[in-house]
């Protein structure tokens, strides 16, 4: 797997033209995704070239026939607006949305607006879950990774082993 950063650098001696993504789909989960979707898109989005989309489900559960939304609509729409106003901000033309999609759905609905929307690059924020979850239960990243009908761009998971460091040195009474 190429690192991203190396994909964009190239050398003096090559020359290397970057790929022009017109319609770009950023998908972001929940704010802790916003930050990383937004700085990929950035980098791949070209302002005033590309067009991109937020896509924010409402993931809902059903239970006993009942269905229960996992944020306040409130919620729902706050990581939206965040998100396409950080990507305005760097000038880059975005509209935003924002769905309900059962919970166990939420890969097939990203597929599903990539194709509909006409999407050459889908962004996604960093996996929740870690390599033994997503082997046991699988994933929203992994099933659209595999059923995307263009390529894939994930955002780089928080590095969670410094904070919990920092975190132990802390109540062990050093301080960082």
């Amino acid at each position: 797997m190429t690192n991203f950063d190396e994909w964009m650098q190239a050398s003096d001696s090559q020359t290397m033209t970057q790929p022009v993504f017109r319609r770009v789909l950023v998908a972001v989960e929940d704010a802790s995704q916003v930050d990383g979707a937004i700085e990929l898109a950035r980098r791949v989005c070209e302002p005033g070239v590309t067009e991109a989309r937020v896509l924010h489900l409402n993931l809902r559960e059903s239970i006993r026939g009942q269905r229960f939304s996992l944020e306040t609509e409130a919620e729902a729409s706050y990581v939206v607006e965040a998100t396409v106003f950080e990507l305005r901000m760097a000038d880059i033309g975005t509209s935003g949305e924002m769905r309900h999609a059962p919970f166990d759905k939420a890969a097939e609905a990203i597929v599903t607006d990539a194709t509909e929307w006409g999407a050459d690059l889908i962004v996604l924020g960093a996996p929740r879950r870690r390599e033994l979850r997503t082997r046991l239960f699988g994933s929203v990243t992994l099933r659209v990774l595999q059923h995307a009908p263009c390529p894939v761009l994930l955002a780089r998971a928080a590095s969670r082993g410094r904070r919990h460091r920092v975190e132990s040195e802390r109540y062990a009474g050093h301080r960082p």
